[in-house]
């Protein structure tokens, strides 16, 4: 037996439409319901999302005079027994990160909280992992049955499954066995993922996530059908060096009339400024010109050849395209002779360290360095002196700085010399810092998303520390974060940490 559309639509009416999931990749998500045990509910007809416990009764009213089944997610029963048509009643309420802000490590009660949550345990998800496409051990997970469903797009979408890490971690199984087809639904739901690796970072750190959703982009690029914007940001990037395309250039750079310009041919260094840098974030650019030249170094700029490092392209599957821009790059710094390349991004920084070698097997002719690490080891050898800079200040660890390249204390070491900030530290940091949602190609293919998860970032951690500067060491965060302070009003600078550091030189470069 089906459920009637009369049904269907009567099941809208009390949680409204965006709430009943019929497609088929909902239908598969939920099937796994208890997830990852053995037996699924091969019989689904749908799913109701709402945690309102008046629209629950309404729910189980209609189930009675319609002749279904609710079957609640977490809660066993028999399938051998059933021969009504089966609806999923998601009830669940998300477990947020409140627990986990009171030490460093997880606490014994964070856990036993989690562990009384029936639905997923990290313990099943991690041998789910390797079953699937991971094929590499998880011993960390097998010791651990505390669940994870921290996920920076789905709340976007009312914490539907389907939407979640899991969700698409599901997908990527059935894609991967010809279970479903690639559908435009399932395109979306895999490119609707910032990438930042938080879902499972507290109790899986080398679950690999953020490759397991990579790989998946990959195989859609493979089919022809990864998202048109992608495409299209490819061309961008091979032919005018941003994935815009809106700006030259040589309008890129036009900043650079404002600043003193590198004086050395012979220069040791590259400052690599990054597209996202050079043309959206020009101050952070000059910022850390004016630093290289108040400390008296001797660097070089590759100007209107640089580019853009391709973190778009091998995010979104692209990699012959990211090859081909890769070995432009690699040529045009080895050109240049130089020892040490710092960038300001951290986007570049990741793609250059991690990325290129493991994706692309190919090498960095030269040691690299994020310019949060450069600072610190100018001031180390003081070649910088700071002055005071009254204001309390605290710091959104990028998630590919951090949780993908462990740059955590340069940083705040930085900050940590300049006389009278007062730095305080957000509750959330580090390897459990909540991702602003501009990573893994988010920010372009749904902005709205991107935006969403920036303005919960401000207002459930920045907010409450009554600080007046947020500052950050990535472009996409820099944008996104301020953007999303613009629109929802809240009175707090967003900065690059160069941008503190140049103010606390205490000099006029206007």
């Amino acid at each position: 037996m089906t459920l009637r559309a009369k049904t269907i639509n009567l099941l809208q009416e009390i949680v409204g439409p965006a709430n009943v999931l019929t497609d088929i990749e909902d239908i598969y998500v939920y099937s796994f319901e208890q997830i990852y045990r053995e037996q699924r509910i091969l019989k689904l007809d749908a799913v109701v999302r709402t945690e309102c416990p008046e629209e629950i009764k309404k729910v189980g009213k209609l189930a009675d005079e319609n002749g279904f089944i609710v079957a609640q997610r977490g809660k066993a029963f028999d399938l051998k027994k059933i021969s009504k048509p089966i609806v999923v009643l998601d009830d669940f309420k998300p477990l947020n990160l409140e627990p986990l802000k009171e030490s460093e490590k997880v606490s014994t009660e964070a856990i036993n909280k989690f562990r009384k949550t029936e639905i997923g345990t990290l313990k099943k998800l991690a041998f789910a992992q390797k079953l699937m496409f991971l094929n590499k051990p998880t011993t960390k997970c097998q010791e651990c049955d505390a669940c994870s469903s921290y996920c920076t797009a789905a709340s976007s979408f009312n914490n539907i499954e389907t939407w979640s890490a899991k969700g698409r971690l599901l997908l990527i199984k059935a894609m991967s066995g010809d279970e479903l087809s690639v559908s435009p639904k399932l395109v979306d739901v895999i490119y609707t993922c910032s990438n930042c690796g938080l879902c499972f970072s507290e109790c899986l750190q080398h679950s690999e996530f953020q490759e397991a959703i990579r790989a998946a982009r990959r195989k859609i690029v493979l089919k022809d059908l990864a998202p048109q914007i992608f495409k299209a940001a490819a061309e961008n990037i091979l032919e005018v060096g941003d994935p815009g395309g809106v700006v030259s250039q040589k309008r890129r750079l036009s900043w650079l009339r404002t600043v003193s310009k590198p004086g050395s041919s012979q220069a040791s260094l590259l400052y690599w400024v990054g597209c996202t840098v050079a043309a959206r974030t020009p101050n952070t650019a000059k910022a850390v010109i004016n630093i290289l030249n108040s400390a008296g170094a001797s660097f070089a700029l590759l100007g209107e050849r640089e580019g853009c490092c391709g973190y778009l392209l091998l995010a979104s599957g692209l990699w012959d395209e990211a090859k081909k821009n890769a070995i432009r790059i690699i040529e045009r710094v080895r050109q240049t002779g130089v020892e040490l390349m710092v960038t300001s991004c951290a986007g570049c920084y990741y793609t250059f360290s991690r990325l290129f070698p493991e994706i692309l097997d190919v090498e960095m002719p030269c040691r690299l360095l994020h310019v949060s690490q450069f600072l610190e080891d100018l001031l180390g050898e003081g070649m910088l002196d700071l002055k005071g800079v009254e204001s309390t200040v605290t710091y959104h660890d990028p998630c590919s700085l951090g949780r993908h390249s462990d740059v955590y204390d340069a940083p705040r070491n930085v900050l940590a010399k300049i006389l009278e900030l007062q730095f305080v530290e957000l509750p959330l940091s580090k390897s459990r810092s909540r991702c602003c949602g501009g990573g893994g190609g988010l920010w372009s293919y749904n902005n709205r998303v991107s935006l969403d998860s920036a303005s919960t970032r401000l207002m459930k951690d920045v907010v409450p520390l009554n600080v007046n500067v947020l500052t950050t060491a990535c472009p996409v965060c820099l944008m996104n974060l301020r953007y999303a302070s613009i629109r929802n009003s809240i009175p707090v600078k967003v900065c690059d940490i160069a941008e503190i550091v140049e103010i606390a030189m205490g000099k006029d470069y206007s």
